[in-house]
């Protein structure tokens, strides 16, 4: 019988995590990241979110879509068909839509161009299945987040370095860090009043710092990656939603203004720290 990419995955990690608990219990002034990293460098050589970055490549080049093309073509900002380090320079501005884009915003665009998908296809079958495999918990791997998974792996070993040389990065990026600090929700909660509090916790789950260049290029680093509680790779776009989502406001559109806005401010945090990008990373929870 097939297995799911959640089963693969859970093969994978089951034994191993067993194992870590058995044999490594925290001492009290160890840090969340700390506890976990013997566990990371474990499942380093085995790491279940491959299966992603696989099955992404597959559908890279996979003819498909009312024009019946793969996406060998698409131009993420360095040219047409280059990968090579174009997650690293992710969000940008791209002329020909007007618009910064993140990764995942990118790829709709040329599903679009390319492929030849509808605005209303790419919501009933790109968005639609994405959003809901955005459930926490949900182990459902969708194709966009494949897809981002093999662009983004691309750039491994290289550091965020995203432009902001246009007017339009320019104002994306002060349109997120505002967003960033402002109250807002039926909460009255900002991203800072969780991510710029040093020693924070939720759910007793550590909070990272996203202030910190150090802490955001290893947390964005790693991003896609694959999130041991849910069994599935998450990309930074979801990372964002479980934030505004705790905070009760309305679900972030993926590829949005907003959504590229809070992206670029915490990569330029990244940029300053020269982490290496290292994807698929591995996530406790996110």
């Amino acid at each position: 019988m097939k297995r799911s990419i959640a089963a693969k995955a859970l093969l994978v990690t089951g034994g191993l995590a067993l194992g870590l608990l058995v044999s490594r219990p925290g001492t009290a002034t160890e840090t969340d990241d700390q506890k976990f990293a013997a566990y990371r460098n474990m499942l380093e050589q085995d790491n279940p979110g491959q299966f992603w970055v696989d099955e992404g490549k597959a559908l890279f080049y996979k003819k498909g879509g009312p024009k019946n093309a793969s996406l060998e073509q698409c131009d993420f900002g360095l040219g047409p068909g280059v990968l090579k380090g174009a997650y690293a320079h992710m969000p940008r501005y791209f002329k020909d839509t007007g618009q910064v884009q993140t990764l995942e915003g990118r790829l709709l665009t040329c599903m679009e161009r390319l492929q030849g998908y509808t605005p209303k296809q790419i919501q009933e079958e790109v968005l639609k299945p994405h959003y809901t495999n955005a459930d926490e918990e949900n182990g459902t791997a969708d194709n966009l987040t494949r897809l981002t998974a093999f662009v983004a792996a691309q750039s491994n070993g290289m550091p965020f370095d995203p432009p902001l040389n246009t007017p339009q990065e320019k104002y994306v990026y002060a349109l997120g860090k505002y967003t960033f600090f402002r109250r807002m929700g039926k909460m009255d909660l900002s991203c800072a009043d969780c991510h710029n509090v040093p020693g924070r916790t939720i759910r007793g789950v550590e909070l990272p710092v996203m202030t910190d260049p150090q802490t955001a290029g290893r947390v964005m680093a790693a991003f896609p990656a694959y999130v041991l509680k849910d069994s599935n790779v998450r990309t930074f776009w979801w990372r964002n939603e479980r934030c505004l989502l705790a905070m009760r406001l309305p679900w972030l559109m993926t590829g949005s203004e907003v959504d590229a806005a809070l992206t670029v401010f915490q990569a330029i945090e990244a940029k300053k720290s020269g982490h290496p990008i290292k994807i698929p990373g591995i996530k406790p929870r996110a």
